[in-house]
Order: C-alpha cells, then structure tokens, then sequence
C-alpha cells in the first residue's frame, strides 16, 4: 500500500458531528459551519490528510465522512456527563453543563499532562490527540480546549494554529489578570497560553488583528470566512419579512432585542429563528415571542435548509454584543439581503462596503434604518447589490480554503 505522505491535520469542534450527519438534529452554531466547509474543501482539495475531532452521539469512534476522519469524543467514558442525543437535543435543558467537559477515553497513547497557572492538564485531556497523531493542530476560538492543545502542541513538538472565532477571543485582560476566569470558567492564564504558543494565528477580520498585535505582540493572517456561493434556493423578489437568526443568549445574541423592535414595528412581519443558547433563558423568549402576532418563532432549520430562510426575507438583523465574523451576514449578502446590525460591524462589511447599516447600539436609530429598507425599493436594491458583490469579491470559498493551504502549510 501507498504511503500517504500528505500533511495530517487535526481540527478539534465538539458541535460538528450534525454538519457531517444529517440524520444528527442536535444543535450547531457558526463556528461549526465555519469548520464543517474549511474541513470538507481542505479533504476535497486533497493536500491535506483532515481529522476532525467531535462529540459522542453514538456514532462509531472513528468515522470517514466528506473525505474527512471523524474521531468521537467519548465524553460518558471519563466525566460522567453526557454528550447530547438527538432525544436530549429536544428538550431545553440540555446544555447545562456540558459545556464544561467533553473529552474521551479509548485511546492507544496515554496523552501528556502538566500545569498552566493553576489549570491542571491531565492525560485523559490530551489522549485523543495522540492518537490522531497529527502533525498540525487547530481549534478555533479560545478556550480550554485551545489552551489543552497549545500545550500538547509544544510537548508533542508539533504545530498548533489558533483560528479566531470572535474578536473576545484576544481580550487584553487575559493577559493582564491571568487569576480571573471567563464566563464558562476557563482561567485567562489558559487563553492567554494559547495564544502565545500558537505557531500561527488566522483572523477574521482586521480588528482582530490589531488586538492580536496591540494586546499581545503577535503575528496574524487575515483571512476571511468562506461561503458556498451557489445558491440553494431561488431568490423571493417580493419577500417582505424581517429574518433573525441566533441562539437564545441574552449575554452575546441577545434575543430580547429583536423581540422588542417587533412589539415597536408592528407593521412588519418578523422571523426569528432562535437555537437553543442558555435553557434558563430560551423559555422566556420562547413565551415573549407568543405574545406577539408579528413574530414567527422558528426554534431549529435544519442547516441545509436555512438558506431558505434568508432566500425568503427582504431584511436581516443582527443584535448582538460582539461577533468574529458572522456567517449570517454571509448568508444575507449571498441572496442579496441587507443587514442592519445593532453593535457589530465585521470587516466593515456594512459601513465601507455599503451592505447594510450599523447603529452603534442605539436601537432607535435600528428601528428608522428597518423603516428605510422596508419602505424604499431602490435603497433596498442599492444594498442588496453592494452585498452580493461583496461577497463575491471577499468570501467566496474558492478564494479563502487557498489561503488556509498557504498558512497550514507553511
């Protein structure tokens, strides 16, 4: 047999498992659609042998699905906590505290183990890597997992790229109080570790760059998220509805808001597709959104058909806090759609490149610019058409998995 002598990459995104699997219903975000398309375009190219680590839904343990090796993490082996079923995936609760640890045990190396700060890395942690036994490692955004990798990176001797996922990713403060944990109570000295181990660093945008280079003193590659430029449904020219598409997380996404904008504009039609984010906090969305005649709440489109969503609106709103680069305004721009965003302005996507509007979180300054698109068809059309452009010249997926070849290769 052939020697496959191609480089061995290894991503790790416990979430991805549905974006390989069909048949899985479980919930994703946008990192993982980031991730499934660089994944499944870097198999597809065939320079790179890809491995992706996710969680454990039952599947077999290793899997080759899209080109791609798919390892489960065996999380009921080792924490006792269960990664989430398709049943478990139906009811609101079951992101409680998994999010903590998902990691795995049924390994042939016995992983590496060691100290950052105070945040013990213990074999168990670090198994799964030895035996996908690659020679590049990646796993985007900052957290306990990234800081598990960067270390295993340097005691493996192997190479470890950090992919940006939002620009909360290289906060100063990691830096400066390293004793402090974040929201999900990973310690800052373990973020901080990861971003200062990686061999390379991949941006979303510009800001974060300048925060990788102010606050850190390290070197970054601005590449863009990609898209799939073909178009999975046909464009509904006389579409008329407002389209919110996020998680139920009042601490990023912030739902609330753009319930609040429909009981303010009860002459527009709104949908609001909202994925489970935080149980405690889904509910009573869930419960407002009843009450308004306006809304249409959507809790789960499966992924290959929430273009249809987008195919079907004639406006996309944003509200949350802060983003890396969201593939909604991606997803919008494709069909043609304009954003308006509360806060977030990725690449200055909406204020440069003329694809939308930002409102700099005054929510009634929101609330004219919704009345402006909707009213005024040849403003519509203006932005429409910057968008499309835009993302053709800046995302199309051809361009940016070229890109991720020159950096993993490197």
């Amino acid at each position: 047999m052939k020697k496959d002598n191609r480089p061995k990459l290894c991503i790790t995104s416990p979430w991805n498992y549905p974006l390989f699997n069909p048949d899985n219903k479980t919930h994703f975000g946008g990192w993982e659609v980031r991730i499934a398309l660089i994944a499944k375009e870097l198999a597809c190219r065939g320079n790179f042998q890809v491995n992706l680590i996710v969680g454990d839904h039952g599947q077999p343990h290793l899997e080759c699905r899209h080109g791609v090796n798919l390892y489960s993490w065996q999380a009921r082996q080792i924490w006792g906590i269960p990664f989430p079923s398709q049943k478990d995936n139906e009811s609101s609760g079951y992101l409680a505290g998994i999010i903590d640890r998902l990691r795995g045990k049924r390994f042939r190396k016995n992983g590496v183990s060691g100290t950052v700060g105070t945040y013990t890395i213990t074999p168990e942690m670090t198994a799964i890597y030895d035996e996908v036994d690659a020679d590049i490692y990646m796993v985007p955004g900052n957290s306990q997992f990234s800081g598990e990798v960067a270390f295993y990176a340097r005691q493996r001797e192997k190479k470890y790229v950090f992919l940006a996922g939002s620009d909360m990713d290289y906060y100063p403060e990691y830096r400066l109080h390293p004793d402090q944990l974040d929201i999900y109570s990973v310690p800052f000295a373990l973020k901080t570790y990861a971003i200062e181990n990686a061999d390379a660093h991949i941006v979303q945008n510009e800001r974060q760059l300048e925060m990788l280079q102010t606050g850190y003193e390290r070197s970054g590659t601005v590449i863009k998220n990609p898209i799939d430029l073909a178009l999975l449904y046909p464009r509904n020219d006389a579409a008329d509805t407002i389209l919110w598409v996020g998680k139920s997380d009042e601490r990023v996404k912030r739902p609330s808001l753009v319930l609040e904008l429909a009981r303010q504009l009860p002459e527009y039609k709104f949908i609001v597709v909202m994925n489970v984010g935080l149980p405690e906090t889904h509910a009573i969305r869930l419960e407002e959104a009843r009450s308004l005649p306006n809304v249409v709440l959507i809790e789960r489109v499966p992924f290959e058909q929430i273009e249809s969503q987008f195919a079907n609106a004639r406006l996309h709103l944003n509200t949350s806090v802060f983003e890396g680069f969201p593939n909604t305004f991606l997803q919008a721009a494709k069909y043609g759609v304009p954003t308006i965003s509360l806060v977030v302005d990725p690449g200055s996507m909406l204020s440069t490149h003329g694809c939308g509007f930002t409102c700099g979180g005054d929510l009634e300054k929101m609330k004219g610019y919704i009345r402006d698109v909707m009213s005024d068809n040849d403003l519509f059309s203006d932005l429409g058409r910057h968008a499309l452009h835009y993302v053709e010249e800046y995302h199309d997926k051809e361009k940016i998995i070229q890109k991720y070849e020159q950096v993993l290769g490197r």
